[in-house]
């Protein structure tokens, strides 16, 4: 059915939406406007507006309220409307004019995170006071904060009077004006803001996405409040299909393009958080879904809606799409016109349950994929399926098919492994070291084929198969053409790609030298490996090649700039993309002579590329007499302030210019905005981060077990205040989520030191035994003043982390000077919408600044 909609995002006047799958219809959009004219009751306890023309009253879950409107004061109930609001509400009040309503938000409890890795020692409430817009449907929050904030009262239309409590302290009567926390984007900034604006505009870019025959790419960009998906026939411009203007934070992600190139798939909407809801920053009234969207590349069209949910993918032989719903596995027919695949069918259920790594075999007609710790496979012509046999204890991942689809090559896991860490607990080894497995796609025989040695390399440590977050991750086992399968092994110190034959034998090693592989594809001819690394320029990442027979690497890449995301295209290219200190990210495409060519658009007139700093390698020693590394950033006139950065991760290294992942390209441009303000920056490369090969990420006592990597920390600011040439006199420090978390550390330990702190999304509070290595243990020690900046829909680092720390600092018989920033339904890099990521950066440098460089 088709609905004619306006659309200020992509500028289209219908979307065809397919109510296949539940939520996608207008039929299941409570919050569209079209709800049927009939009689509505409100209960007795509903608000009513002052005219007395409209009724609100909370949902019976409490997750929204209902809004019904009557032409008369004493007329009919009718059209009703659901507005969803993520927590409970309760205490809805109509302004004086009756165009707005206030309400308490509760939320609180254990925050949305999946699992929770570092959940504090007790869970707290928080709430907010928010008011809804009847004209423009808006939510917007006042000055929303750690606390509880309760009872509002309307002054004027525009004045809220509320009452704040934290936890222990005395109720705080509070006034804030609506206007404040609703101003749109837009209209003359202050100078240093507009500078910091057109820093943190420069352009993202993602994995790039290729089609079947090698001959066209597709990539997301984001740049500034824009995302856009581009499009490029290889060896031609790239040419923008679609663009999203209205910076409401939902993601474009997991492209994937039929075999010819003529249609793209892909999702607008992030991944749910614990409790199944999508993020949404703007606070929109009709929470956003995670939609999967159909493109064609051959003519100008609309993009349309396919249904709900994620990961879709061509088959190899462009029959059918495939993607995965909350239900199971759903596919379509493709319809060829003209040799062309031009439209998706009807959709249909291939089978139910959770299931992930979804894999096609080259011919089309069967997936594999993970469930349960098994690796099944589902024969699409038959509509049957199989499991690979296991023993009981092991647990399979991983598959890939050959390129013949004769064989399926896994990873096995016996007994128990190594997951997710925050902190040293002995050597990085298993019992049982992982072993590959090869089933015979016929007759579901499998055998081992190699197996790791015992000790370091026998827990394994994957490659990075998706480092910008595109949502599409590649293979961990790569064939070749003649029955060879690459795969990473950390056996001598450092993660490098090996190879074995399907007859099985010993590995041989095809990447040595000091450094590692980050990701590797297979070249479109099966014949070699293209990878990133930083051998041989530990502080980089360049692109190379090596065949799976003789062995032997061939630099493909090698400049000042960095290089990631290889994707192999036909004719022996590969596109990339391609970033420098100065210069932002741009996908490239090499041809088989290296020739070098862009595919992406020029860098926005705004970027100030003569302004930004060259970073320089440095090294410096810890207080144990370890090693540590940075970048540091030296403005062209200092003024004596210095900024120490940490990163986040934990498992991350910074580069010598713009990061593969946007939260840390926005972080590097943070720090050459400092650098550009006159502050000497030092960003640390603490031990725990990876790249630097198995001793130093797998450092003895770092995170929980004893927080090692906080001397590196302080051994960079020692650093900074040794060299007289830069003349740093004040300090400060900054860093997000375990760059937070050594943030804390820093100023509780040694407030001495660092004279003031950016601490966002921060983990401060360790659990158990742990506790006494966590920032929260040192928090009487803590003098300087810090700006805390937090999303209450963190899905990594719990939102009670930071109430815990603030609860921690209030309780101090001295006080220390805070400022919190709360970020309602934001996630953990507080970079969802362009318009929080520069709000939050600005007032938490401008906070920094104020302290290290009073006249800044």
């Amino acid at each position: 059915m088709w609905i004619s909609r306006v659309s200020a995002i992509l500028g289209i006047s219908a979307i065809l939406l397919n109510p296949f799958f539940g939520g996608t219809g207008l039929a299941a959009d409570a919050n569209s406007g079209t709800a049927a004219e009939t009689a509505i009751n409100p209960p007795a306890d509903a608000a009513l507006s002052p005219n007395g023309l409209r009724a609100v009253w909370p949902k019976e879950d409490g997750a929204g309220f209902w809004s019904a409107e009557r032409s008369t004061a004493d007329g009919q109930w009718m059209r009703l409307l659901e507005i969803r609001v993520r927590g409970v509400i309760r205490n809805l009040v109509f302004s004086p004019d009756g165009n707005k309503v206030a309400f308490e938000n509760l939320r609180g409890g254990y925050s949305t995170q999946e699992p929770d890795f570092w959940g504090p020692s007790r869970a707290y409430n928080w709430a907010f006071i928010a008011v809804y817009d009847l004209a423009d449907a808006r939510i917007s929050y006042l000055n929303p904060s750690v606390a509880q904030d309760s009872d509002p009262h309307w002054s004027d239309n525009e004045t809220l009077s509320y009452t704040r409590r934290f936890e222990g302290a005395p109720d705080v009567a509070m006034v804030g004006r609506v206007s404040e926390h609703t101003a749109a984007a837009g209209g003359k900034l202050p100078k240093n803001k507009a500078l910091l604006e057109s820093i943190l505009g420069a352009p993202l870019l993602y994995q790039p996405a290729r089609a079947g025959d090698g001959h066209s790419v597709a990539f997301i960009a984001r740049a500034g409040r824009v995302r856009s998906l581009y499009f490029a026939r290889l060896g031609e411009p790239a040419r923008s299909l679609l663009q999203y203007r209205d910076d409401d934070g939902q993601t474009l992600t997991q492209l994937a393009l039929s075999r010819d190139g003529s249609l793209i798939a892909y999702v607008r909407g992030g991944e749910p958080n614990g409790k199944g809801e999508i993020p949404n920053p703007r606070s929109l009234a009709t929470p956003p879904k995670r939609e999967i969207w159909l493109l064609n590349t051959m003519s100008p069209s609309a993009p349309r809606l396919i249904g709900t949910g994620w990961d879709p993918q061509f088959s190899p032989d462009d029959s059918r799409l495939v993607w995965l719903t909350e239900r199971g596995v759903a596919t379509a027919q493709l319809v060829i016109r003209e040799g062309h695949v031009a439209d998706v069918g009807s959709a249909t259920f291939l089978f139910a349950g959770p299931v992930r790594a979804l894999r096609f075999a080259p011919d089309g007609q069967r997936l594999a994929y993970e469930r349960s710790g098994f690796i099944e496979v589902y024969d699409l012509s038959t509509r049957a399926g199989w499991a690979v046999q296991k023993p009981v204890d092991a647990t399979d991942a991983d598959p890939a098919f050959s390129p013949d689809g004769r064989s399926i090559a896994l990873r096995r896991d016996v007994g128990s492994q190594h997951h997710f860490e925050t902190g040293f607990s002995g050597e990085f080894v298993s019992q049982s070291p992982w072993a590959i497995v090869v089933v015979n796609a016929a007759t579901h025989e499998a055998r081992q084929i190699w197996r790791a040695d015992a000790g370091m390399g026998s827990a394994y440590y994957p490659l990075d198969q998706d480092p910008t977050d595109s949502g599409n991750r590649g293979d961990e086992l790569l064939w070749s053409d003649d029955e060879q399968i690459a795969f990473v092994w950390e056996r001598d110190g450092w993660r490098h790609l090996y190879a074995v034959r399907l007859a099985g034998g010993p590995a041989r090693l095809l990447t040595p030298g000091d450094g590692e592989v980050e990701q590797a594809a297979v070249s479109y001819d099966h014949r070699r490996v293209l990878y990133s690394t930083n051998i041989g320029d530990l502080e980089r990442r360049h692109l190379a090649a090596v065949a799976f027979q003789d062995g032997t690497p061939t630099p493909l890449t090698a400049d000042a700039n960095s290089q990631w995301a290889p994707t192999p295209v036909a004719e022996g290219g590969v596109a990339f993309i391609d970033a420098g200190w100065a210069t932002p990210p741009a996908v490239m495409w090499q041809n088989a002579q290296r020739k070098m060519s862009a595919l992406s658009g020029p860098v926005p007139k705004s970027f100030p590329s003569a302004q930004m700093i060259r970073p320089q390698a440095v090294t410096f020693t810890a207080q144990d007499g370890k090693t540590a590394y940075g970048q540091l950033f030296v403005p062209v006139k200092p003024n004596g302030c210095g900024v120490v950065f940490v990163h986040g991760g934990i498992k991350r290294q910074m580069l010598l210019g713009f990061h593969y992942m946007d939260a840390y390209s926005n972080l590097f441009e943070l720090n050459q905005y400092f650098a550009i303000r006159g502050c000497v920056v030092l960003s640390v490369e603490y031990r725990s981060s990876i790249m630097r090969g198995y001793a130093f990420r797998n450092a003895s006592g770092w995170g929980t077990g004893g927080a090692s990597e906080y001397l590196d920390v302080l051994a960079g600011a020692k650093y900074l205040q040794s060299r007289r040439d830069l003349r740093v006199h004040r300090l400060g420090i900054y860093g997000l989520s375990w760059g937070g978390y050594l943030t804390a550390q820093a100023l509780a330990r040694n407030s001495d030191v660092f004279a003031v702190g950016f601490d966002m999304a921060g983990v401060h509070d360790f659990p158990g035994d742990s506790f006494k290595y966590s920032p929260a243990a040192f928090a009487k020690d803590w003098r300087s003043p810090v700006y805390f900046a937090a999303a209450d829909d963190d899905r990594n680092v719990d939102f009670n982390q930071t109430i815990d720390l603030v609860k921690a600092l209030r309780e101090k018989p001295e006080s220390v000077k805070m400022t919190i920033k709360v970020l309602p339904d934001e996630v953990h890099d507080l970079s969802l919408t362009f318009d929080d990521l520069v709000d939050v950066y600005w007032e938490g440098s401008e906070f920094m600044l104020s302290a290290i460089a009073p006249l800044h």
